[in-house]
């Protein structure tokens, strides 16, 4: 993969209840549409630090269908402790991110 151009940290849209899978696929599609070459999740601006791990699997599952494979996907991996960064990392993988961003533990 070449890293090239704009690529996007997003924000996360939440609902009273969690994720707004509709609000995200909407925003996917309207960035990609626009003319990103790439997605950034789960950064500062992504909430990364108030969502559970449920709720960061969740929001990448969105993210990486809604993209279909137009653009890659950037996730934030940072975490307190090497054993959850390397835990998140590699479930982030199985559902097909491109490439994390990872805060020293």
């Amino acid at each position: 993969m070449k890293i090239k151009g704009i690529i996007t940290a997003m924000v996360t849209p939440l609902t009273d209840d969690g994720i707004n899978e509709a609000a995200t696929r909407k925003l996917v599609s309207k960035l990609i549409a626009d003319g990103v070459h790439g997605l950034f999740v789960l950064g500062t601006n992504g909430e990364f630090y108030a969502l559970s791990e449920a709720e960061k699997l969740e929001l990448v599952k969105i993210v990486v269908d809604e993209t279909a494979g137009r653009v890659p996907v950037f996730a934030g991996s940072g975490g307190i402790s090497t054993e959850e960064v390397i835990k998140l990392t590699n479930q982030f993988a199985e559902l097909g991110v491109d490439a994390v961003s990872v805060i020293t533990p």
